[in-house]
């Protein structure tokens, strides 16, 4: 395909990109975010309003949705406000949840409040909370929690610094949960909280769910040619039980982008390729709704082109884009995104983006990652009032261009 500033496929690639609304993509990521969607949690009812959401919107759009549904293993919610307390000679207070101290991923049951004189992990004993300076990972925390279980002791405290939001950030995954209770507390108030009391009341619930997938196929004139994939993950981190995370750039900001795409293509004429339309589940639990979405693909023999919107909510000059890993590098994608950067005058740099595509990658696709960034994402402030309509629309005209480049002959 020639492609030059003169040349048809640049002005319709144009014509194409030019059609994305920036103002119906943050009405989207607006819908997305209210309190009654829960910070869209797996196993919440505001995760089931939001599939139900998502549905009607790509419905709206003369296209016909299928819910895709997969079991999860395990999710973790906090059963109510947890409470902390501390009583000694350097704090002597309680403290803040979340900004403060938060739950552990990988703490065991704490069905009632636990309470124990704070002492370095070395030196704890029974009924004691063993605080830790640095926290091994993976087998070599869990082997240090077996030995402060036979020693007797009553929880470990780990540090857990705050991000620029001043929040601890809120983790939902980590390895499999140790005996004894964990809880995440700020360093400066770790360190304080040694040779004193300390009472930790923080009740996580492990629970199946069930991840809900939705894909939708616009027909290509060519409907056996090879698909083009554009996926977001439409999921969220969850809220606290008395502190709404609007979950906004992460990821509402890249789902609103495939609506408004998908609003944009199904309002065009025909492709020569389909192009299929998939909102994701389950990213914040370890990309589970991608790693489905694959082998649901490869079942069928399907090897798309893929690209995946991951955080579209903040410009800071340059998109970031990540290939593969793919050996030969997809040439053709690369070539897409390029051209479409230079058209649009949007720079891109080769960059880490940690989400879905690496699936998709990793199940022999052609995948790109594509990500603008978000403003203290995994925060109670990763809020609508922080999304660049900007960066929508770069976002949605980048993929836009690059869609239509794929599909062209």
């Amino acid at each position: 395909m020639t492609d030059t500033a003169q040349s048809p496929a640049h002005a319709a690639a144009q014509a194409l990109a030019d059609v994305f609304d920036e103002a119906r993509a943050l009405a989207t990521v607006t819908a997305l975010c209210t309190p009654v969607m829960s910070g869209r949690s797996l196993g919440s009812a505001g995760h089931d309003r939001a599939t139900r959401l998502l549905e009607d919107v790509l419905a709206s759009y003369g296209l016909t949705p299928r819910l895709d549904a997969f079991p999860i293993r395990e999710v973790m919610r906090l059963a109510e406000q947890p409470t902390c307390h501390a009583d000694g000679p350097m704090l002597s207070r309680s403290l803040v949840h979340r900004a403060e101290y938060a739950e552990h991923p990988r703490s065991g049951p704490m069905p009632a409040p636990v309470t124990g004189t704070v002492a370095a992990a070395e030196d704890a004993t029974a009924g004691q909370w063993a605080a830790l300076l640095e926290v091994p990972q993976g087998d070599a925390f869990a082997d240090l929690a077996a030995q402060l279980t036979n020693r007797g002791a009553v929880g470990i405290l780990t540090p857990q610094n705050a991000d620029g939001s001043g929040f601890l950030t809120k983790r939902v995954q980590g390895a499999a949960p140790v005996e004894l209770p964990v809880v995440a507390v700020r360093p400066d108030l770790l360190s304080a909280a040694v040779g004193g009391e300390l009472t930790a009341h923080v009740q996580l619930l492990r629970e199946p769910a069930t991840g809900t997938n939705i894909i939708a196929t616009l027909p290509g004139s060519n409907p056996d040619a090879r698909p083009v994939l554009l996926t977001a993950h439409y999921d969220g981190v969850g809220s606290d039980p008395e502190l709404h995370f609007p979950c906004a750039g992460d990821n509402a900001s890249g789902t609103a982008v495939l609506c408004e795409a998908a609003r944009v293509l199904s309002q065009a004429a025909p492709l020569p390729r389909p192009v299929i339309f998939a909102l994701v589940d389950a990213e914040e639990l370890g990309t589970l709704g991608s790693r489905h979405h694959a082998k649901q693909l490869t079942g069928q023999s399907l090897t798309p082109d893929v690209l995946n919107v991951d955080m579209a909510g903040k410009f800071n000059g340059k998109v970031a884009i990540e290939l593969g890993p793919a050996d030969p590098q997809p040439k053709s994608l690369i070539a897409a995104l390029d051209a479409s950067g230079r058209q649009l005058r949007i720079p891109l740099y080769a960059a880490p983006v940690s989400s879905d595509n690496r699936r998709y990658a990793q199940a022999g696709f052609a995948a790109a990652g594509i990500g603008l960034g978000a403003a203290h994402y995994h925060s109670p402030l990763d809020a609508v009032e922080r999304i660049d309509p900007d960066a929508l629309r770069k976002a949605g005209q980048l993929v836009l261009a690059t869609i239509y480049r794929l599909t062209q002959p």
